[in-house]
């Protein structure tokens, strides 16, 4: 595995395929003691769940910096964003609701209550069924968002983690973390197959339509899976402790990001080589805007919250023969 490591106000020149693309942007402050959870784009802004601050974080991405708050949640984890903007949703664990957010005036229009406490959301498309997960009682659960109420849930043999919805067979995967496996259920929550894994800890789960692929992260590796078969595809080393994994369709490139590192792997007939790239920041969590090709990594530093922004460009640019940074 290549290893880059960003510093301050140094340009770094090197030929790896991925790594020499990275820019380091930006280092910014955020308000409260690091403690991130989850990130989603909204109405050009970027929401960020903040359990360490029992908050969720509205930061402008143009402005660069916060513009507003939802205070008083009990430790704010999952976000799901419907498709035009206009609602976000997200998963109030400690309080065991889900608090619906108005974009317009960034306030909490309404709460849902769920049977347990909801970690990892996921809208299922052209549908008004919001589908959570319930560590705490080992299930998967559904919320109709027209009648305002769960509906249903599943139980499960271990702890569920990430969800993936498979556009193909319109199926929803989880990864169960002490299973060493992943659970498809259909559309009505009843369990359709089980995808043994070769590896320890499953997390991070992206499907990837255009392949049709799974991709999951296990302990020190990310694997890719035949979702029809359940066979392994291919599997590429990483450090340890990934638990979010992000697919930019247009450059084919998929992103993990552990402690300290922002990992990126070709995502093509077989994943590429991974380039890891160290940075500053300690976080486990991530969100990447493909227009502006820009991922922002929230974490901390020197026991202070920190947002990280880096930018993916073009080899031979301009952009790219720049790495320096802006902190504050």
């Amino acid at each position: 595995m290549r290893k880059l490591k960003f510093v301050p106000l140094v340009l770094i020149v090197c030929s790896f395929a991925f790594a020499a693309d990275m820019r380091q942007v930006a280092v910014l402050d955020l308000p409260g003691r690091p403690g991130f959870d989850e990130l989603a784009f909204a109405k050009g802004v970027l929401i960020i769940s903040h359990p360490a601050s029992n908050s969720v974080e509205i930061f402008d991405t143009v402005k660069r910096r916060p513009i507003g708050k939802i205070a008083d949640m009990s430790s704010p984890r999952g976000i799901a964003v419907n498709d035009d903007g206009s609602a976000v949703y997200i998963a109030n664990y400690a309080a065991g609701n889900i608090v619906e957010l108005d974009t317009n005036a960034w306030r909490v229009k309404r709460t849902i209550p769920v049977e347990g406490a909801p970690e990892s959301l996921l809208l299922v498309p052209k549908s008004h069924i919001l589908l959570t997960t319930l560590p705490d009682k080992r299930q998967i659960a559904a919320v109709d968002l027209a009648r305002g109420q769960q509906i249903v849930a599943a139980p499960l043999d271990g702890r569920p983690e990430s969800l993936a919805f498979d556009t193909r067979r319109a199926m929803v995967y989880v990864t169960l973390l002490d299973g060493k496996k992943i659970i498809g259920f259909d559309n009505a929550l009843r369990p359709a197959k089980a995808i043994p894994l070769n590896g320890s800890l499953p997390t991070g789960l992206v499907y990837d339509a255009k392949l049709d692929r799974l991709y999951v992260a296990v302990r020190y590796a990310v694997l890719a899976l035949d979702p029809e078969t359940g066979s392994e595809v291919s599997r590429v080393p990483v450090a340890g402790g990934i638990d979010h994994l992000a697919l930019d369709d247009s450059s084919r490139t998929l992103f993990g990001v552990a402690n300290g590192s922002v990992f990126l792997m070709r995502a093509e007939a077989r994943l590429g080589e991974p380039e890891e790239v160290s940075v500053d920041v300690k976080g486990h969590t991530m969100a990447f805007d493909p227009a502006k090709r820009l991922i922002y990594v929230p974490g901390g530093r020197e026991g202070r919250s920190k947002l990280l922004i880096m930018k993916q460009v073009a080899p031979g640019t301009a952009d790219s023969q720049n790495a320096s940074i802006a902190t504050k």
